[in-house]
C-alpha cells in the first residue's frame, strides 16, 4: 500500500515539476510582451484581454471537472505577477 502512495506521490511531484516549468516558460514570454508593449505606449493592462483570457479558462476548468473559481484564483496570481514584470 506504501508504495503505490509513494508511485502516486511521484507522479504529483512530475506533473508539480512540469506546472513550474511552464509558469518559467510563461514569465519569459511575459517579458517579451512588456517590452513590446513598452516599445508601443501600450499600458501592462489590458481589461478586455484579461477578462476573455479568464473567462475562457474558467471554462476550460469547468470542462475538466475543475472547480473554475479555483482556477480563477491561480490565474489572477498569475496574472498579477505578469503585470509586475510588465511594468518593470
Amino acid at each position: 500500500m506504501k508504495n503505490q502512495l509513494d508511485d502516486l506521490r511521484k507522479i504529483i511531484d512530475e506533473i508539480d515539476g512540469l506546472i513550474v516549468n511552464l509558469l518559467a516558460k510563461r514569465m519569459k514570454v511575459v517579458k517579451k510582451v512588456g517590452l513590446f508593449k513598452k516599445r508601443h505606449n501600450l499600458p501592462p493592462l489590458d481589461p478586455t484581454r484579461w477578462q476573455q483570457v479568464l473567462n475562457s479558462k474558467m471554462e476550460k476548468a469547468k470542462s475538466l471537472g475543475l472547480d473554475p473559481e479555483m482556477v480563477k484564483k491561480i490565474y489572477n496570481i498569475i496574472h498579477n505577477q505578469a503585470l509586475e514584470i510588465e511594468k518593470k
